[in-house]
């Protein structure tokens, strides 16, 4: 059974939490410097980065939401909870996130333009091709 480990190689401190943030510019509505414990709402963003953190505290995944309006809570959370749902690995690595939240004017392909950076500078492939095999039960 292949099992992907969510290792990392960067702690997001405070200070780089406001260097990322900074990299959405015009675009980045109320930052949230706070790590949020993995299925804890993360607010009411629409279009956000979320960096998951491991038990280590290294950064060690980096995603973009594509909200929907039926949320009821953050889009972030609501992404977040999907993986979580999807895999026993990230389940069990994963255990709290960070949220760049972006302006909902936020063009789609600025979104994805900051995704990429964001893993770069915290050196997390955004393609993990190592992937769980479905358990079937």
């Amino acid at each position: 059974m292949t099992h992907t480990t969510w290792a990392g190689v960067v702690v997001i401190t405070d200070a780089r939490y406001a260097m990322l943030a900074r990299l959405a510019g015009q675009w980045l509505a109320e930052p949230q410097p706070e790590p949020i414990p993995i299925g804890a709402d993360s607010g009411y963003e629409d279009k956000a980065i979320y960096i998951a953190v491991n038990h280590n505290g290294n950064a060690c995944y980096c995603g973009k939401t594509a909200p929907t309006r039926a949320l009821n809570r953050g889009a972030a959370a609501t992404r977040l909870s999907q993986h979580i749902n999807g895999s026993k690995s990230k389940r069990d690595e994963w255990v709290e996130y960070w949220v760049i939240p972006l302006r909902d004017a936020t063009p789609g392909h600025v979104v994805s333009a900051l995704e990429r950076t964001v893993a770069a500078r915290l050196g997390i492939p955004l393609a993990h091709r190592t992937r769980m095999p479905r358990q079937h039960t």
